[in-house]
Order: C-alpha cells, then sequence, then structure tokens
C-alpha cells in the first residue's frame, strides 16, 4: 500500500467572484466540508498577589489554532490521495482499507466514507459496493476545460499577492519535480506538483472557491497517475516556469494562461493514453 499524504492546512482567503459561483452550480455535489475552525481563547491575565505593586506581566501574543476530528483528518487524508492518484478510477474502497493505510479505527475511517459519498469524490454502487468513480470521455472534457477557467482565474489573481518568499517556495517545489523526472519517483513528481498548484491557489481564492478547485482534482486526480508519461513530465516542467516567472512580474494575465495551457496540455496526454488503452466508460 502506497503511504497516504498528508493534506496542507486550508489557509483562507476574502472576497467572491459570481463566475466561480457559476461553475459551481454545474458540480454534482456541494462544496467540500474545510474542516471546522475555532480560536484560542485567551483568558485574562490576573495578577498572583493583590498587594504587589508591580505591574502584571503582559499576555504572550498566542496565534490561533485549528482544531480537526478525527473523521476530518481521514476524510482529508484520502481526499488528498484521490487528488494524488493514489486510487485508480473503479478501485474499489472499503472502510477496512481506509482504516488499515491510515491507522485509524473503524468509526472515523466510516464517517470519511460516507462523506466522501455525499460529495461525490467517491461512488456507492447498487450492490453497496464502493469505489472510485469512473469517468466518461465527455465528463472528462467538461472537467478539464471547467478546471483550466476556475484554476486560471485563481492563478491570475495571485500574481498580485504573492511575495518573494513564496516564490522561492515554488522554486524549489519546481526543483523535487525536476528530481523526481530524473528519478522516475512520480509518486514525489505528483505531491510536489499537487503543493505547487495549490500554493498558488490559496493566493488567489477564496474558501470557497478552493474547495470547488479539490472537487474537480478529486474527479481527475485518479486518471493522472496512469496517464503520466514522458511527455507528461516534460509539459509540466516547462509550464511550471513559465508560471514562476510570470509570478514574479506579477503580471496575473500570463499566470492564467500559463496555469491553462498546462491544464490543458495535460488533458490532451490524458486523453490520448486512454483512447489507447479503452479506458472511457
Amino acid at each position: 500500500a502506497r503511504p497516504m499524504p498528508r493534506l496542507p492546512p486550508v489557509i483562507t482567503a476574502t472576497g467572491a467572484d459570481s463566475f466561480f459561483i457559476q461553475c459551481f452550480r454545474v458540480l454534482r455535489a456541494g462544496p467540500a466540508d474545510l474542516g471546522s475552525r475555532a480560536c484560542a481563547i485567551l483568558s485574562p491575565v490576573k495578577s498572583l498577589s493583590a498587594h504587589t505593586d508591580s505591574p502584571s506581566p503582559a499576555r504572550p501574543a498566542l496565534q490561533q489554532v485549528e482544531h480537526r476530528t478525527l473523521r476530518e483528518q481521514v476524510t482529508g487524508s484520502v481526499r488528498t490521495a484521490l487528488m494524488n492518484g493514489y486510487f485508480q478510477p473503479g478501485q474499489s474502497i472499503t472502510v477496512k482499507s481506509i482504516s488499515s493505510l491510515l491507522g485509524a479505527s473503524v468509526m472515523p475511517a466510516r464517517e470519511a466514507m460516507n462523506r466522501l459519498i455525499a460529495e461525490g469524490a467517491l461512488e456507492l454502487r447498487a450492490n453497496r459496493s464502493v469505489i472510485v468513480p469512473v469517468l466518461s470521455r465527455q465528463e472528462f472534457n467538461e472537467l478539464a476545460e471547467l478546471r483550466a477557467d476556475v484554476e486560471g482565474r485563481a492563478a491570475a489573481q495571485a500574481a498580485g499577492r504573492v511575495d518573494a518568499g513564496q516564490i522561492e517556495q515554488l522554486r524549489a517545489l519546481d526543483q523535487v519535480m525536476r528530481d523526481a523526472v530524473r528519478s522516475r519517483d512520480v509518486t514525489a513528481f505528483l505531491d510536489a506538483n499537487y503543493q505547487f498548484h495549490f500554493l498558488i491557489y490559496r493566493l488567489g481564492a477564496t474558501r470557497f472557491v478552493l474547495s470547488i478547485i479539490e472537487q474537480l482534482w478529486v474527479r481527475v486526480g485518479p486518471l493522472i497517475r496512469l496517464s503520466l508519461d514522458e511527455s507528461g513530465f516534460a509539459d509540466a516542467g516547462r509550464m511550471h516556469n513559465d508560471v514562476i516567472e510570470g509570478l514574479e512580474v506579477h503580471d496575473g494575465k500570463s499566470v492564467g494562461e500559463s496555469v491553462r495551457a498546462d491544464i490543458l496540455g495535460a488533458a490532451v496526454t490524458i486523453r490520448t493514453v486512454n483512447d489507447a488503452a479503452g479506458s472511457w466508460f
């Protein structure tokens, strides 16, 4: 069994875009649950002595903390695994397999599976078995076009918000992908690719739009790993370099176009591989 990736923390953004709301309406499921959050509550610091003349010590500045239930952690891990292609289209998924892979008990694994079925990330069949959904060619084409539009816009908006430190992070991730190409490490490549894209999307997208992007990745992720070949590696490296160069000069139009080209170029490879294998349903 492949090791399961950890879901990076979700960073919220502000604002809204009616275009994205229209895109969301074409999806079958509602937005993914990005997890419940709570802020740490600070109690006033009381003086230990009512008779001291010295001032009370200043309270330390505490950061907000994120509280996630075990069910949310398991759901997030399985969702990320789907986005990275750890499961194949049509593969059977059981509560026992989720529990075993993540070292979780049966109850949160079952709750996570039910949540993912409700989101459309997993499919409940008539015989009560649960599988990774299989796409038709038309469904895949629609998802690819929708991804290009939504993710291209989010990336374009990120161009005005990115800083030098984040560009360095993107360069480091791009190098990880290049190293993975040389070592033929598909898992390392896809993990870094996921981090690369979502670092950008968290800068440019609202929490609502980010949930839409995650749903789109969940549906196409299982196809990406199966279809990744030499041309796919090469095209991704070239497109990612174009994205970074656009971000450096804060050129939103260039960044958006590069992300669109990256997605649609990968879609051509996926389509070609599946056409040849007759894998569409």
